[in-house]
């Protein structure tokens, strides 16, 4: 009677066991539903994803293992429907076996629990995500049209620059464009100024030229027409006839000689038509020093020329032949008695200019009195010392002045003077 209790007791058991395997199939096959969907939605997700795709696994594992036990307590309780004797001992190992399973449900409960937690937090989880991917996509937008404002900022500032650059290239050509017309109007001020002072120059000069001649002129005419008279008397002596005859000869003389000088020196302030060429001063000085060189021997002169800064000097011959003779015969006329002369003549460079020096140990000018002077028109210094009709320095400074150049004078008294001629 106790084994027919107990038979039902494991009938009762088995039933219960059956409907739990249902319960747990329809479980396994949700739970299966719910972790394909699981492992779909979170293929790419993180290490708690593949733990619980590994969870479901075991989980499959164990289902398998649970069918095949609950195949054994089928065969089991065929067997104790044969074999009562080991009923006992299946009944006992059901028992362990259940508890098992209980424990087995527990750990799984507890594990479906984890899962619904790990679902919750991993929906929570894409929720943030599609809201990051949302605030992603505005910051995306926001940037792509700062992008493209920057962009269009860039190309505005490229094309100000380009405009910038061109700009300063216009700048920088007016500004060269500038700086050459001031260059030019500083080239022509200059010429200006210098024009003009070489026409206040000239005038100066004309008005003493003027001045000089019509008093030379006036001094031989006034006696030739005062002989003139004379002559037209009647009842001359012979005697006064020849003396005024004799005046008169000496007046038409002076004027003829006053008539050359002036023809000489229109000659020279005349258009300079003679061309230019090159001169080696080196060879020019010596051939001045032959056509001289008795005039040398008979002051027991020495004239000595260094020509080395500048050896060559482009201009006109004949007026710089002139210039030479005039400035030597000078230095010879005027020596210091007792003395030997000598004469030093050298060239220098200076400033893209040729620089032409005379130097002599003469008598020497007072300027402190005499420098507006020195190159006047028949003005004379040391008239006791030689003759002349005081034209010499004033042709030169003529020359010099015609030629384009400038000349200059330092002297001191007993001790020599210096000309100093720039080309």
């Amino acid at each position: 009677m106790d084994n027919i209790n107990k038979s039902d007791e494991l009938i009762n058991v088995n039933k219960e066991l059956a409907v739990q395997k249902e319960d747990k199939k329809k479980r396994a096959a949700e739970l299966l539903i719910a972790n394909k969907e699981l492992v779909f939605q979170n293929e790419e997700k993180e290490k708690r994803a593949e733990e619980l795709v590994i969870a479901n696994k075991e989980l499959v594992y164990q289902n398998e293992e649970k069918e095949k036990r609950a195949a054994e307590l089928d065969i089991a309780n065929k067997e104790l429907v044969f074999h009562y004797e080991e009923k006992e001992k299946r009944a006992a190992e059901l028992v362990i076996a259940n508890k098992e399973l209980v424990f087995q449900n527990e750990e799984k409960e507890k594990r479906a629990a984890e899962l619904a937690i790990a679902n919750k937090e991993l929906l929570f989880q894409n929720e943030e995500k599609e809201k990051r991917a949302a605030e992603l996509a505005i910051a995306n937008k926001e940037l792509v049209f700062q992008n493209e404002e920057k962009e269009k900022r860039a190309a505005e500032l490229v094309i100000a620059n380009k405009e910038l650059l061109f700009q300063n290239e216009e700048k920088e050509k007016r500004a060269a464009e500038l700086v050459i017309a001031n260059k030019e109007l500083v080239f022509q001020n200059k010429q200006k100024e210098k024009m003009t002072a070489d026409l206040i120059q000239r005038n100066k000069d004309l008005e003493q030229f003027t001045y000089i001649i019509s008093h030379n002129l006036r001094a031989p005419v006034a006696n030739i027409i005062g002989l003139s008279s004379r002559l037209q008397q009647i009842n001359l002596a012979e005697e006064i006839k020849k003396q005024i005859a004799e005046g008169l000869f000496v007046s038409v003389k002076k004027l003829d000689e006053v008539i050359r000088d002036l023809n000489d020196i229109l000659k020279v302030r005349q258009k300079v038509d003679e061309s230019k060429q090159v001169i080696n001063l080196t060879q020019f000085a010596s051939d001045i020093h032959l056509s001289i060189e008795k005039m040398i021997e008979n002051e027991n002169a020495v004239i000595v020329w260094d020509f080395s800064e500048a050896e060559e000097l482009i201009t006109i011959k004949s007026y710089l032949h002139s210039i030479f003779y005039n400035l030597i015969s000078n230095s010879l006329k005027y020596r210091q008695p007792g003395i030997p002369p000598t004469i030093k003549i050298k060239s220098q460079k200076l400033n893209n200019k040729i620089i032409l020096i005379f130097k002599d140990n003469g008598l020497g000018i007072d300027l402190n009195n005499l420098s507006d002077q020195v190159f006047g028109l028949y003005k004379r210094f040391h008239t006791d010392r030689a003759e002349g009709k005081g034209i010499g320095l004033y042709m030169v400074k003529t020359q010099v002045e015609s030629m384009g150049g400038k000349i200059s004078i330092t002297s001191k008294v007993n001790e020599g003077t210096e000309f100093k001629i720039e080309f």
